[in-house]
């Protein structure tokens, strides 16, 4: 697993506290960054950059819903240009400050909405565009590090707790290789939004026994890890997501982004394909169609002579598409063949494509994809 210890604000408490404890134990955090508190102790936060810790966005002015009542500046006026205008700012004042562009962002108050009514707006495609991370807050769960959205990763409280109540939640994460991010403000010995020392020089001590198999960094660096490994993992490892419709409504169901359900479907990733072996098997896919209407269907697989002939079908809500598995050589040999035609209603559905009868011994056929073209 990995754990990222992340303060925001850039409280004057970080400098004093926080980082030369960090130090003690060579471990490196993050520090999201307002450049107008981080003003209040330069040389501090500038030791903190030399020693080792990223320094990331966190805003130009803290702005968060006017809600609160005491935001400068309310989330609720603004629009992505603005919002994008003061990201820009504080990446140009943070660099002129510390000598480093900043990769990461953290929501200010987890926020990640602008705008009010018919005009609100979510600006995490922006973040994502703008870093490689962004960093939410008060969330119930670690990130799972092939899953997630690297511009809306899940940040846990650790302010104001001891270290019992944190080492249940590396624990867990450890049993199932995650990236657990652990957010606070302050650092010191009491106080509110607090981070104990005491709590921060257990889990220091914790995460640095070999024994425990952690990796304690930054969010930028375990993020840029994170991304390196899901861009060289791309084409072998299933995740299943919602597919949508490229170029003039066309819909492409790739077997690594559907959801393979049943007792013995797999998916390989050195054919790029799910198999099955059951009539229970069965892959579904997520879409969301843009123009309703009637689709020609084309088929990419593979089966044994031995085997074809058995019988599926290819379900979208009550429309259904039925037909037989053709011979296509061989299991190493994939063949595209249009197989009919079937109608989609527009808007979000399940794609369905599964044996039509229990077919007894051997396999249906390797299936790698499913496009789907508009004719009218």
């Amino acid at each position: 697993m990995a754990i990222s210890l992340s303060f925001d604000d850039a409280r004057t408490s970080s400098p004093v506290n926080g980082i030369p404890l960090l130090n003690e134990y060579d471990v490196d955090a993050t520090f999201y960054i307002v450049p107008d508190n981080a003003r209040k102790n330069l040389p501090g936060w500038k030791a903190g950059v030399k020693e080792g810790h990223e320094m990331a966005n966190h805003s130009l002015y803290h702005s968060c819903s006017g809600n609160f009542g005491w935001p400068r500046y309310a989330l609720e006026d603004y629009t992505i240009d603005r919002m994008r205008a003061e990201l820009d700012s504080t990446n140009s004042e943070i660099e002129t400050l510390f000598g480093v562009r900043p990769v990461s962002y953290a929501y200010p108050c987890g926020q990640t909405t602008i705008g009010k009514g018919m005009n609100s707006q979510s600006f995490i495609p922006l973040i994502s565009e703008m870093f490689l991370t962004g960093r939410l807050w008060l969330s119930e769960a670690p990130v799972d590090p092939w899953y997630c959205d690297m511009a809306a990763l899940t940040g846990m409280k650790m302010d104001n707790t001891d270290f019992d109540e944190i080492l249940p939640l590396i624990q867990a994460a450890s049993e199932k290789g995650q990236w657990l991010i652990l957010a606070g403000h302050e650092t010191g010995d009491s106080g509110n939004q607090t981070t104990y020392l005491s709590m921060l020089r257990q889990l220091c001590e914790y995460a640095n026994d070999p024994v425990n198999g952690i990796w304690i960094a930054p969010v930028g660096t375990v993020g840029k890890y994170v991304h390196k490994k899901r861009v060289q993992m791309l084409d072998s490892i299933n995740i299943p997501k919602i597919t949508y419709a490229g170029g003039y409504g066309e819909l492409v169901l790739h077997a690594i982004n559907g959801k393979g359900v049943g007792p013995e479907i797999k998916y390989m990733p050195e054919w790029e394909a799910f198999g099955w072996f059951t009539a229970k098997d069965y892959v579904e896919w997520d879409v969301e169609v843009e123009l309703p209407g009637l689709y020609k269907v084309e088929l990419e697989w593979s089966v044994s002579d031995e085997e074809a002939g058995k019988n599926y079908i290819l379900m979208a809500g009550d429309k259904k598409l039925k037909s037989k598995v053709k011979k296509s050589g061989s299991w190493e040999t994939f063949k595209k063949e249009n197989i009919g035609q079937i109608h989609l209603n527009k808007g979000y559905q399940k794609i369905i494509f599964r044996p039509s009868k229990d077919f007894g011994k051997g396999a249906l056929l390797d299936l790698r994809k499913i496009k789907l073209t508009l004719i009218n």
